[in-house]
């Protein structure tokens, strides 16, 4: 085995955590921006409305209320309401540490993964292979985007490693919690029933799972069976079924998954020869639950796949536990023998250079992935009316971006084909104002415009007329079908 002083093992992962940190030191303070911007908004605004509005776990609330409260269960707002925690604490608001917070969320994730694998590896090993984890180009992004996924993460791989280290009822309850904050975690617990079912022993850990195991549901059972809305998104619960795809198509998004977003953005393609030669491994018959956990995932993944597209890579992160044992496993070979003993260190110092050409890009306030003279007048766009005044946005496909930006709450118009509809409702239920900065939508919106109030850049904001102008003067045409 390759020979270094214990410092060195002991240093090895915290100096990786401070290279990790210098270069989001830059990132810590941004506004919420670039990819999946409109995720991160809807995430903030939620632990907005927590440390705004109402305390209470079980009342998220979007932004894009219309006139009423704008309950929006979906999945369990834990990271959110934690913000919203952090925030009353620390006497500061929620929006000024959303990036932080999604790093003490990761900071968890790292810690739980270097105890996950330890429960399978020696320290050394164990170390190496949550550098690994460390690296992951979509956690590296992720570490700082105020998103719940790595809180789920992170409570996910505690939960298993409770399990395996013999407290089964606290490993249980932990990996439920991260599962209800984001239910495709639940997939990990086919690697405690493999291994129950699998094991030499079997008796012991057979009892545990039949004791314990349905506490695993305890929280995803009482969130998303009694208050969570996420039934009604069909791309979600039918998957396949959920969209009409030609087979060259899903084989096209096959492809993109195999070749890209595995490999190059979950694993890091520096870490693409540790993760085969782990497998190689790992391909014997001890290891059936490793195999079983990755047949799990990727039946999940074909599933879904036509709802994933080419960009949801989040919720591909389960996928970290199983590469990470891969990978771990051949930093445990290598570093078994001489002649290959020095290959962990190799790749594993490749790999913050390959995350970094990969991902450094994604921070760039000149492409947003949103207008920006959101970023550019996001005081003075939101000092232009009260908070409490009750806005009309447009056009934001999102629904989650602008009224986040500029700190209102109201109605979004997300096309123009429901925009006439749209704003006859909103006038009749109150609302106030318009921001728009689509020149089309101005036209449609003219008959319900009393004054063009003021404009920063592209951004025009209007005073409505009254809605009772409206009412008198026939029925509106208020269609369902255009207004859900």
């Amino acid at each position: 085995m390759l020979r270094f002083s214990a410092y060195f093992w002991k240093l090895f992962l915290p100096a990786h955590l401070a290279l990790h940190i210098a270069l989001h030191s830059s990132h810590f303070k941004l506004d919420i921006f670039g990819y999946h911007a409109w995720r991160q908004c809807q995430t903030m605004a939620t632990a907005v409305s927590f440390y705004e509005e109402d305390f209470r776990l079980w009342n998220p609330r979007r932004d894009a209320r219309g006139s009423t409260e704008g309950i929006f269960r979906v999945e369990l707002p834990l990271f959110q309401w934690s913000l919203a925690t952090a925030a009353k604490l620390f006497g500061t608001h929620p929006s000024q540490i959303g990036r932080v917070g999604a790093y003490v969320a990761f900071l968890l994730a790292v810690a739980g993964c270097w105890a996950f694998l330890r429960s399978y590896f020696p320290p050394r090993v164990a170390t190496l292979g949550a550098v690994g984890f460390l690296w992951s180009p979509a956690l590296f992004y992720y570490s700082v985007s105020p998103m719940p996924d790595v809180l789920a993460l992170a409570l996910s791989l505690c939960g298993l490693t409770l399990w395996r280290k013999g407290y089964p009822l606290l490993g249980s309850l932990t990996f439920s919690l991260g599962s209800a904050v984001k239910l495709p975690f639940l997939l990990l617990w086919a690697l405690p029933t493999a291994e129950a079912l699998f094991s030499s022993t079997p008796r012991q850990k057979l009892l545990w799972l039949v004791a314990y195991a349905p506490l695993v549901l305890l929280f995803p059972g009482l969130w998303y069976g009694l208050a969570s809305t996420i039934w009604q998104d069909r791309g979600l619960t039918q998957g396949l079924f959920a969209h009409s795809f030609s087979l060259g198509s899903y084989l096209h998004l096959l492809y993109h998954h195999l070749i890209s977003l595995l490999p190059e953005t979950i694993l890091g393609y520096a870490l693409v020869v540790p993760f085969l030669r782990g497998l190689v491994s790992l391909a014997q018959p001890r290891q059936k639950p490793f195999w079983i956990l990755g047949a799990t995932l990727a039946l999940y993944t074909l599933y879904e796949m036509p709802t994933l597209g080419y960009v949801h890579d989040y919720y591909l992160l389960p996928w970290t536990a199983w590469l990470s044992i891969a990978t771990t496993a051949a930093f445990s070979v290598w570093l078994e023998g001489k002649r290959w003993a020095v290959l962990p260190l190799v790749f594993t110092t490749l790999a913050p250079v390959g995350t970094w050409a990969r991902m450094h890009h994604r921070w760039d306030p000149s492409r947003p992935g949103f207008n920006a003279d959101l970023l550019c007048y996001k005081k003075p766009l939101q000092a232009a009316v009260p908070d409490t005044a009750r806005v009309v946005v447009g056009l934001d496909v999102s629904c989650f971006i602008y009224l986040y930006y500029l700190h209102k709450k109201g109605w979004c118009i997300d096309s123009l084909h429901r925009a006439n509809a749209l704003l006859q409702r909103a006038l009749r239920d109150g609302a106030q104002y318009l921001y728009t900065d689509d020149r089309e939508l101005d036209s449609i919106a003219r008959p319900f415009v009393e004054e063009n109030l003021s404009s920063w850049g592209s951004i025009r904001l209007y005073l409505l007329r009254k809605g009772d102008v409206f009412e008198a003067s026939g029925p509106m045409d208020l269609r369902p079908s255009e207004l859900d």
